[in-house]
């Protein structure tokens, strides 16, 4: 079966070797700009400090016909709307909490931390879009 959608989320490791790949379900088609921006803006590596988009990933983006310059200088935005909109796992923590509590606490913050890094560089990063494009 083809999964589709190998985000950070939906990766588990057990020490380096990754161990499982979860989340299965038929792939959705989405916003372009959304899945560009969420390869390039993964929120645990940018809230870790380890880059605020893959530059080479946006040429390579630019590069291809069938890549619109739009949705490659829109990836960084429609990202960060997504972050600060989302309500992923809000039931889970509040309405049926359960054995990963501290794992959805850490989530938030992740996330949160990502936000606020997207928003303070968000001029720098749109910046390096246009020229990677």
């Amino acid at each position: 079966m083809l999964h589709g959608d190998y985000s950070s989320a939906n990766l588990l490791f057990n020490g380096d070797g990754l161990a499982a790949v979860v989340d299965f379900g038929p792939p959705e088609p989405f916003l372009l700009a959304y899945e560009l921006g969420r390869t390039a803006f993964d929120p645990w590596a940018v809230a870790l400090g380890r880059g605020l988009g893959r530059r080479e990933h946006h040429s390579r983006s630019g590069r291809n016909p069938t890549v619109n310059a739009d949705d490659v200088l829109a990836c960084a935005r429609v990202v960060l709307i997504q972050l600060l909109t989302s309500l992923y796992g809000v039931k889970e923590h509040y309405l049926s909490p359960g054995l990963l509590q501290e794992d959805l606490d850490q989530f938030w913050v992740l996330r949160f931390r990502a936000s606020q890094r997207m928003l303070s560089h968000l001029s720098n990063v749109e910046a390096a879009l246009a020229d990677a494009i």
